[in-house]
């Protein structure tokens, strides 16, 4: 009797069947190469024992498959039915009769029954359960930038990085993704596996940050820098740097307000929209959309450096510097040789001076002391906006650009028949019609601007106040008339005669430091 075995030829296993699953003794056998194909083999048998067809049943320890082999009889005709084996599945190994591969089975049946091994049959496969996902906290603002600037020459400018994060009012800053509760498997039995639940994690909000209903979106409330710390995160509208702007901080730029408890060192560069320097600022550039507070005071190099705002600034002191205020100047304690620039000027403590340098002042400066017994020159401006003159000056450049285009434009229109329909639709001469048009819109309405910024910067009543001294040396212009100051003069103010054009004084009383 032979045996041959089903699928890819393996004379091993011949040999492994014949003893371990029929348990034939070495005389009882052989693996013969086949004479019907190359390469194939076939096991002749020599016994005169019946061996009943074999099935064996291999079930994984996690019962989400079953696989059958099947051995032929030996010295039998009973063939194996299919009937047996569904029992064989259901009932001995607890198979659901719904998960059996029937085609398969049926298959390997009929293999069998010609005489055939057949082994490592897949005739079950059950549904393994899907995890559940654990909840995922995604992150959306940018790294800071620790790593300095790269400039096109090749150089380095180690104050351009931040070691801040920076976001904007009502920016999406973290997603998070629920955690996914998976899919429930079933086994070969029927039996419901059931998954293992995602891990939740959440967002620990301290300030600054809002979220939706179901907490999947995070936004910040306002302009602010990020503070994270694990899963904790807050926005605040206020960036504080404890200790001096320097090499360990770099530039800083901030839609908020930044505070510095320590100075400010030479050449680097804050711009917010209010900022508060505990210290010092050397020979640094500020600049402020709203306010700057300077509590001690600012030193400079004239030409080197600059604070400007575009509302009020107050100093300590100031010396050397430049300054540019779209509001007041407050100035606590001296103002030494510096460029002022500002709505007004305030500087009204007991010994408070200004000496020295350049004021532009739209409206009012009131002061204590103005120049000294042994100060240099000093120049007091007052009665035009330096500030609004120069968007002024901007305007008129763009309205002469304007009329220059148009003038050009008109040229060439000019010696045009724009009557005639054909040249009248060309692309190129219906580029030009439609900006001569536009540019006739705008030009009227650049120079109301211009003429309500010029008649806003004029101030028709500038005026000084100087509640104890004023020293000679001490020049004042009011609307382009000049007056310098040639003796002493205490607890006078100064004002714009607009009759007689000339700058008058009048002694003031009962007024307090």
């Amino acid at each position: 009797m032979t045996i041959r075995i089903a699928g890819e030829q393996d004379k091993h296993q011949l040999d492994f069947a014949a003893r371990n699953i029929y348990t034939l003794p070495n005389d009882e056998y052989r693996v013969l190469p086949s004479s019907l194909k190359d390469g194939d083999y076939i096991l002749e048998i020599k016994t005169i024992r019946i061996i009943e067809p074999i099935i064996k049943v291999l079930v994984s320890d996690d019962m989400l498959s079953a696989r059958v082999s099947f051995y032929p009889g030996i010295n039998t005709d009973r063939k194996i039915k299919y009937q047996d084996v569904i029992l064989n599945l259901t009932e001995k190994h607890k198979i659901s009769p719904k998960n059996i591969d029937d085609k398969a089975l049926k298959e390997a049946i009929e293999l069998l029954n010609e005489g055939y091994i057949v082994e490592g049959i897949l005739v079950c496969q059950g549904t393994p359960p899907v995890q559940g996902k654990d909840a995922n906290i995604e992150y959306l603002f940018e790294k800071p930038n620790i790593k300095p600037q790269l400039l096109p020459n090749g150089k380095v400018n180690y104050r351009e990085f931040t070691k801040f994060i920076f976001v904007s009012k009502d920016q999406l800053i973290i997603k998070r993704t629920p955690p996914d509760k998976g899919m429930d498997g079933r086994d070969i039995s029927g039996n419901i596996i059931k998954a293992q639940e995602g891990i939740d994690k959440s967002v620990e909000v301290v300030e600054g940050v809002y979220s939706n209903l179901e907490k999947t979106e995070y936004r910040s409330k306002y302009n602010g820098h990020i503070i994270l710390s694990g899963n904790t995160v807050s926005v605040l509208p206020m960036l504080q740097v404890n200790g001096d702007v320097n090499m360990h901080t770099g530039n800083l730029r901030f839609e908020g307000t930044i505070q510095i408890t320590g100075n400010v060192q030479s050449g680097f560069i804050i711009d917010a929209d209010d900022i508060i320097v505990d210290g010092i600022v050397e020979n640094a550039e500020l600049k402020a959309s709203n306010s700057i507070i300077i509590k001690t005071g600012v030193k400079g190099i004239i030409n080197k450096g600059s604070i400007k705002a575009g509302g009020n600034i107050s100093v300590g002191y100031c010396e050397n510097a430049n300054i540019s205020a779209g509001g007041e100047l407050s100035i606590e304690k001296y103002c030494f040789n510096s460029n002022i620039e500002a709505a007004q000027v305030t500087a009204l403590g007991k010994d408070t001076i200004i000496s020295g340098g350049v004021l532009d002042i739209f409206s009012e400066l009131h002061a204590t002391h103005l120049g000294s017994k042994n100060s240099g020159k000093m120049e007091i401006n007052l009665g035009y906006s330096p500030l609004l003159q120069n968007k002024a000056e901007k305007i008129k450049v763009e309205i002469n650009q304007l009329s220059e285009s148009m003038e050009k434009i008109n040229d060439v229109l000019s010696k045009l028949n724009i009557k005639d329909p054909k040249i009248k639709s060309n692309p190129k001469v219906k580029m030009l019609i439609d900006s001569s048009d536009a540019f006739k819109r705008r030009l009227p309405l650049l120079e109301r601007k211009y003429n309500d910024l010029m008649q806003k910067s004029v101030c028709d009543a500038p005026k000084i106040i100087v509640e104890d001294i004023i020293y000679p040396g001490v020049e004042i212009k009011m609307l382009n008339i000049s007056r310098k100051i040639k003796s002493e003069m205490s607890r006078v103010e100064f004002t714009y005669n607009e009759i007689s054009r000339e700058i008058t004084n009048k002694p003031i009383q009962n007024r307090e430091v």
